[in-house]
């Protein structure tokens, strides 16, 4: 590996990290509640999400989220210098349309928390089932998104663990272990176990996934580049 391709390795890597931490911020502003509820029907834990805080963390995680495609180029390149061609185009073009699909998703998710806020405000029942049927159809637009996303996700995972494990990357073996899928799953469980940090990781899972996936990839880079140029 030589030193031009090692600092755009690594600036891509660091974009995506950015992409994660930054999206992660917003998505964690504009979701997080205290009390969970994030599976419930209704969308009713938006209501313990301030206004000011909807609106922060809808343009901060909006904005940020196109870094995804800088971080998904970097993870192909990962494996396509490391004789995965193909499967290393796969991930970065399926990685990259995933998230531009997922950005839509979190786009909307500022709708359904200001209808959410609404409905509790109300006390009119008629007012109250209109807005709740709104925001039915609402979700019914918006959750087949982030579904997408998951999906390419789980494509994602199974070609990560394949051509790691032999060893057709720039990755380490061992790296295999940490799938996306997997860390999601593990985060997942977290919440659904009743363990009080998943309230705290539900709610920008998908960026914490990737926060951990590109630190993974900037080290690996950088020992890459030292075992190349020792």
């Amino acid at each position: 590996m030589d030193k031009k391709t090692y600092n755009i390795l690594l600036l891509t890597g660091i974009a995506g990290f950015f992409a994660a931490l930054l999206v992660g911020i917003g998505e964690f502003t504009l979701q997080f509640s205290p009390l969970g509820g994030y599976e419930a029907e209704g969308y009713g834990y938006f209501a313990n999400v301030s206004k000011d805080r909807l609106t922060i963390g809808h343009f901060f995680s909006t904005l940020a989220a196109p870094l995804y495609i800088l971080g998904y180029w970097h993870l192909g390149q990962m494996f396509i210098k490391g004789g995965s061609k193909v499967h290393g185009w796969i991930i970065t073009l399926l990685g990259g349309y995933a998230f531009m699909v997922g950005n839509a998703w979190l786009g909307g998710r500022i709708y359904l928390a200001l209808t959410a806020h609404e409905i509790a405000d109300i006390t009119d029942s008629n007012f109250v089932l209109q807005l709740q049927s709104l925001l039915s159809e609402f979700g019914a637009h918006n959750e087949p998104l982030v579904n997408a996303l998951r999906l390419a996700m789980v494509v994602v995972s199974i070609l990560w663990i394949w051509r790691i494990a032999l060893g057709k990357t720039l990755y380490p073996r061992w790296v295999a272990l940490f799938s996306p899928a997997v860390i999601l799953g593990a985060i997942f469980a977290t919440y659904f176990t009743g363990l009080s940090i998943g309230v705290w990781l539900l709610p920008a899972a998908m960026n914490v996934v990737h926060l951990i996936i590109f630190s993974i990839s900037i080290y690996a880079v950088h020992r890459q580049y030292k075992k190349l140029n020792l």
